[in-house]
């Protein structure tokens, strides 16, 4: 038999002449196996060729194995992903991260937030008995909800100096609305309305859980309630009064709003703190009705007297109050001791306090004590109380007069000893204001200038008044959409401010 050899072709395609042709020749079509160029074979034997061949082809499909494609510890893996989930999970429950520019300097009071003067309003005494005027010496404002382009309403009041002589015939509430300019790019506070009251207003406060209403306090202990609905054929009558009565309590120094109840969404409860210790709970709804009077003691002190100063609505059933001599106390109203001339020591129990309950107690006396706790005390009267809901954590922030700020973490439960303390320079701080992001605390002080206190540097800027204003200035408000400042009384001059926030 003869053996047949494979012979090297020249042209490109490779293939075969079949061995079984033994006819005429004639051009048959090659079946090609490939258009790449045949390997140089490295022996002539053909038994050799083809083994070659195939160990190219499988070089081709297989990588070879290295170091880089080791295999993988899954424990070690397992451990790390366990330590890793409970914090990626926190930060995405965060949201999503603002993009900076690398450029920004996040430490710069000036750059984060772009705090200006927006406007002066001035109040004026024009009591036709007084030929001399009377400046205003102490001030309140309450901002309400919001009319147009991220601007609320506005109601201030003004008190002069108090003294016997007054008689508090001019006393009023003027509530201001915002009007944008004839471009629409800007709004300016015009007057709207004013109502008069019976002495001197020292407090207002909005319902933030309708921020249409708002009420207010007098020197003389008298409780006001207000409304605002808008009225568009009589704009001037949008602003009325609901509810207006005197108490014998002594004078209103502070008011804090709470829900009533958390199964009814259209009664509120209104607590206001007089000077005697007194703290009277009022049940606003269709009626408004006078529900409880709190009478507040220090535990640790055998009968001592307090002057109240502050209050704040923690919740539907606590509120915490702050007091002349630095005193701090959170009081719960969910256990009651009832208080009367003719109770006896054995019906001075505890009872649980319910609407129900609280119905049917009012008809025969309803002075209450309520469960009180002394969280750390201030070395100053206590000026400011405020609330921070900061992503998931509450907290309580207090400040005296020499600028000694406490935060009490309010989360879960409220803890005695406060989790941070800081310590902002002089001069003296009637009033404070806490950003949400707990960054920035903003203070009013003498001759207009509006303090920017950085908490985590302890650096301080400061913004100035178109001219120097007189005064000691005991009020600063923020509006609910932390856009808007207002500060005062400089003499009855109150400044706005626009608060923007820069990322």
């Amino acid at each position: 038999m003869e053996h047949t050899k494979f012979t090297l072709k020249s042209n490109a395609p490779i293939g075969f002449e079949s061995t079984r042709s033994e006819d005429t020749p004639q051009v048959r079509p090659k079946h090609d196996i490939g258009v790449d160029p045949r390997p140089f074979p490295t022996s002539t034997d053909g038994t050799t060729e083809p083994k070659e061949r195939k160990e190219i082809a499988t070089q081709t499909v297989s990588a070879p194995r290295s170091k880089k494609f080791a295999t993988y510890d899954d424990s070690k893996l397992v451990s790390f992903i366990r330590k890793v989930q409970p914090i990626v999970e926190e930060e995405l429950s965060h949201g999503m991260t603002p993009m900076f520019d690398c450029n920004d300097n996040l430490y710069d009071a000036s750059e984060r937030y772009r705090v200006c003067r927006h406007q002066e309003l001035t109040l004026r005494s024009l009591n036709p008995d007084h030929a001399v005027e009377r400046p205003f010496y102490v001030g309140a404002a309450a901002w309400l909800s919001i009319l147009t382009r991220d601007a609320p309403l506005l109601a201030v009041a003004g008190s002069p100096n108090h003294a016997a002589w007054c008689d508090h015939v001019s006393s009023t509430v003027t509530v201001f609305c915002p009007k944008r300019d004839r471009y629409g790019a800007s709004v300016q506070w015009v007057e709207l309305s004013s109502s008069p009251v019976k002495a001197c207003i020292e407090s207002l406060e909005t319902n933030p859980f309708n921020r249409d209403m708002f009420a207010g306090g007098t020197v003389s202990g008298d409780v006001y309630i207000w409304h605002y609905e808008l009225n568009l054929k009589v704009e001037r009558n949008s602003f009325a009064e609901l509810h207006s009565e005197t108490t014998d309590c002594g004078k209103v120094v502070d008011m804090a709003w709470a829900r009533y109840n958390v199964m009814s969404k259209s009664d509120y409860a209104l607590l206001t703190a007089h000077t005697d210790g007194t703290v009277i709970l009022w049940r606003v709804g269709k009626t408004i009705v006078k529900d409880k009077v709190f009478k507040l003691s220090v535990p640790s002190a055998n009968g001592r007297a307090l002057i109240l100063t502050q209050i704040l609505a923690t919740s539907n059933t606590e509120f915490v109050v702050g007091c002349d001599d630095g005193s701090l106390l959170l009081c719960s109203t969910t256990q009651l001791i009832p208080l009367g001339g003719t109770a006896t020591s054995a019906e001075r129990t505890v009872v649980n306090s319910t609407p129900a309950a609280s119905s049917t107690s009012a008809g025969k006396g309803n002075f209450f004590s309520p469960g009180t706790i002394e969280l750390k005390c201030h070395s100053f009267s206590v000026t400011s109380l405020q609330k921070i809901e900061n992503r998931r954590q509450e907290l309580l922030i207090s400040c005296d007069l020499t600028g000694e700020v406490l935060f009490h973490d309010i989360t879960d439960s409220i803890n005695s000893t406060p989790t941070l303390i800081i310590k902002m320079p002089l001069p003296f701080k009637t009033r404070i204001v806490c950003t949400s992001d707990t960054e920035y605390i903003f203070s009013p002080t003498g001759n207009g200038l509006l303090e920017l206190y950085r908490i985590g540097s302890g650096k301080v800027d400061t913004v100035d008044p178109s001219v120097p204003l007189k005064g000691s200035p005991n009020l600063i408000k923020m509006s609910a959409n932390g856009k808007w400042l207002i500060t005062g009384t400089y003499g009855g001059t109150f400044i706005i401010y626009s608060v923007a926030m820069e990322f």
